[in-house]
């Protein structure tokens, strides 16, 4: 008897200790990112294997994360290429990627929220909720500027959107400064790209609601007018109230080095690394998530596999049917947060977005309730995100006449010119350089014997541009600066040409303290030279 208790107690302790190992690792897999695996034989899964690899290569993007959407639930996410060309990194599954413009469907859910809570009407004037800023305009009616023109892209104003910053900056400007000033080269980039030669105020360039202008400057205002009206940061409002609640729980609106750990590395036009950088203002689309924490936002506008309902309680169906369904002078275009269109298929949201090294893009049939997520870690990767949709179409509705998209040109025309001009002027420089010394080797030019005014000026003006591309190009600070351009110059092709051009900056800066020798000076030189050559001029 005392022996079968022993036993019965021992076993007792090990079916205790497996117990607890059991709980101790269901707690830890709890606690790691939930990161879902293609079915064998997925349709969708099967071509991505195919052909991403090929993709890849073609478009010049490192890495991709997908995740597919079925029956209203993300069922799988898949990833694709490098996180890290230098190192040879995997891209992962569970990384952080930014995704852009697709945000906006977040800031119009947060508006949604006020509207719910009757802290906000979608159709009343914004000036009537603002503190920090008023719109105005001497040609238009600022009045009739609403939440809803806002968050459709009707409201008139004019600027796309907006440069980001690095993200070791310690200060970002505010929303007011945001709205009245821009970077110079950002507004002249646009402008020559859109021929919107606007002022880099953020002011209506159109009568509300009678056309649809995308604006990044019109977020801006829905982001101010959410934050005047509850008190608090834009993040944390949509954190509480939309993020969290809706389990998609790694999203978040500013990197730290925690979350740069979990991410790959962004890439330019070139392939060239690029360094993390963040937007002044989140309501335009400076989300940092997992595709599938995005995905899982993304399927709350549809009904769930189990019957949950559209808005998943988070927010009332009525109120995310109004956002995902074409708004007025938007020609069936967009509605609040979404671009709505038929792009395949039935009728479906999606959007894309880029910001400096990233990509995204989604697409959602709202019918079906089946769609993709996408996000890759370069700039360019707009053209595979397209291809991708048209695999995702072929596998979803049967094989169909899709044609990749072709490599955007120019991204490689800007390389290849920069490159060459900075050939061309390479040249130039050293013939210049030559020139002058062999003046000066034969008393063409000489040392000035005082300093010129106009050489003195001349070095400044110069020394000037070279602290400039310091700042720009090396500075790890903002200095006294409003902005900081680490990417001015984003291209390989690029930087040789500032390179190139510093060259000669140096060498106009010591040219300037040479001048033309007098002509009995030049005459001595020369023949002194032709008596006594030297080894340079024999050989």
């Amino acid at each position: 008897m005392t022996r079968m208790t022993s036993v019965s107690r021992r076993a007792l302790r090990f079916c205790t200790a497996a117990v607890v190992v059991l709980l101790a690792a269901m707690a830890a897999a709890a606690a790691l990112p939930s990161v879902s695996r293609a079915r064998a034989g997925d349709p969708f899964s099967v071509l991505l294997e195919e052909r991403m690899p090929d993709l890849l290569a073609k478009y010049g993007v490192p890495g991709s994360v997908v995740s597919y959407i079925e029956n209203g639930e993300v069922v799988w996410t898949q990833a694709y290429g490098m996180a890290d060309v230098g190192s040879g990194r995997a891209m992962q599954p569970d990384m952080l990627l930014e995704h852009g413009s697709n945000g906006k469907a977040l800031t119009a859910w947060a508006v949604m929220k006020l509207v719910e809570q009757d802290k906000v009407d979608l159709d009343a004037p914004v000036n009537s909720y603002l503190k920090r800023w008023q719109v105005t305009s001497d040609r238009y009616d600022a009045s009739q500027v609403t939440l809803r023109r806002l968050l459709s892209h009707t409201a008139g104003f004019n600027i796309h959107g907006y440069v980001d910053y690095s993200s070791r900056r310690a200060k970002l400007p505010d929303p007011v400064r945001v709205l009245e000033e821009r970077h110079i080269l950002e507004g002249l980039a646009e402008a020559l790209e859109t021929g919107d030669y606007s002022s880099g105020r953020a002011e209506l360039v159109a009568e509300p609601g009678a056309g649809f202008k995308y604006s990044g400057a019109g977020y801006t205002v829905a982001q101010m007018v959410l934050e005047d009206v509850t008190g608090e940061p834009f993040a944390s409002f949509v954190q509480r109230e939309i993020t969290d609640p809706l389990g998609a729980v790694s999203i978040r609106w500013a990197w730290t080095p925690e979350l740069a750990a979990r991410a790959p590395t962004p890439y330019g036009n070139e392939i060239q690394p690029l360094e993390k950088r963040q937007l002044a203002v989140q309501g335009i689309g400076s989300e940092i998530a997992t595709v599938e924490d995005f995905a899982r936002f993304l399927v709350a506008a549809v009904p769930g596999p189990n019957g949950e309902p559209v808005g998943r309680g988070v927010l009332q169906p009525e109120s995310v049917r109004e956002m995902t369904h074409a708004q007025p002078a938007t020609d069936g275009g967009y509605g609040l947060g979404y671009g709505i269109g038929r792009d395949v298929g039935e009728p479906a949201i999606s959007h894309s977005g880029a910001n400096t090294g990233w990509t995204a893009y989604y697409f959602l049939d709202t019918t079906r309730r089946t769609g993709l997520v996408v996000a890759s870690n370069s700039s360019r990767a707009a053209p595979l995100h397209i291809s991708i949709l048209g695999l995702w179409s072929d596998a979803t509705f049967g094989p169909a006449v899709h044609s990749e998209q072709p490599p955007d040109p120019r991204f490689d025309v800007i390389g290849v010119a920069s490159a060459a001009l900075a050939g061309i002027l390479a040249l130039a420089l050293l013939f210049s350089a030559m020139r002058s010394g062999w003046q000066i080797h034969t008393g063409r030019r000489v040392r000035a014997t005082r300093l010129r005014r106009s050489a003195l000026l001349f070095g400044l003006l110069w020394l000037a541009w070279l602290a400039f591309i310091w700042y720009t190009i090396y500075s790890p600070l903002p200095l006294f600066l409003p902005y900081n351009f680490p990417d001015l110059w984003p291209t390989l092709g690029s930087k040789l040409l500032m390179a190139v051009i510093t060259g000669w900056v140096i060498y106009s800066v010591v040219a300037s303290f040479y001048v033309r020798a007098p002509a009995r000076a030049r005459t001595a030189k020369g023949e002194a030279l032709a008596m006594h050559p030297t080894p340079e001029v024999l050989s």
